[in-house]
């Protein structure tokens, strides 16, 4: 009887071995860079957005001052996505700079990958960031955007790096201990002075994201300027700031 007790109890013992084991194993931590983007319901960053838009045929340029929410609200599955898996929707709202009503004015769909970020923004398809992220990694992000449409070729070959991780960054208004830059692009012909007989182009993004918060800094400009025709750049600059998350 006392055998068989023995028995009993080293089997016990075996199976609580092998489950702790296993339990153990199925806990081991995410790549904790992930962090830098993080998606949860109820997620929001404000930024101060300052636009500046290029007309070319009136040789005019517009100034916009609003400010800008960005909200993780929902999910859903979509067998239409990068991987099949879950997608979350981030909806964005704006307001005037002085304050005001928020009013929705996009929705941005994210697919977080086991290595990526896939980002869906006015139906173009970024890979935002990929994991885990390394100083001076690099990785084509305009990949899956239609840059044979001719409003959207400025896209094409873009380099994705990764600069200055776990550095602190300063938006103006809100100080970040840990932060990365994604340097998207930076290209150039006949600028900063524009030779009025010579073709001219301006293309500038960079992002800023901050660990448990998202995205703190963005700066997108892109401009053209056609020779012979009149002495005027076309396009736009966009610069968002943090201003508050949660």
């Amino acid at each position: 009887m006392n055998k068989r007790i023995l028995s009993v109890l080293s089997l016990v013992a075996i199976c609580f071995i092998t489950l702790h084991s296993c339990k153990k194993k199925d806990n081991t931590p995410t790549d904790p860079t992930r962090n830098y983007f993080p998606i949860v319901l109820g997620k929001y960053v404000t930024y101060n957005v300052d636009s500046i838009y290029y007309y070319q045929n009136t040789c005019s340029q517009y100034e916009v001052k609003s400010q800008m929410k960005y909200v993780i609200t929902d999910t859903f599955t979509d067998r239409n996505n990068f991987t099949n898996q879950l997608t979350y929707i981030m909806d964005v709202y704006r307001r005037p700079y002085d304050g005001g009503f928020w009013t929705p004015v996009r929705v941005i769909l994210v697919n977080p990958t086991t290595n990526s970020i896939n980002y869906t923004q006015d139906n173009v398809k970024y890979v935002k960031l990929m994991f885990p992220i390394v100083q001076n990694f690099s990785w084509k992000g305009n990949v899956n955007a239609p840059v044979n449409d001719s409003d959207f070729a400025y896209l094409k070959n873009w380099n994705y790096l990764y600069q200055n991780v776990h550095m602190s960054y300063n938006t103006e208004y809100l100080n970040f201990d840990n932060t990365v830059t994604v340097m998207e692009d930076n290209e150039s012909v006949n600028y900063p002075a524009v030779d009025s007989g010579v073709a001219a182009y301006r293309t500038f993004a960079k992002e800023v994201y901050a660990y448990n918060v998202g995205m703190i800094y963005k700066e997108w400009t892109h401009w053209t300027y056609l020779a012979n025709n009149k002495q005027c750049v076309n396009g736009y600059t966009v610069v968002m700031k943090a201003i508050d998350h949660n």
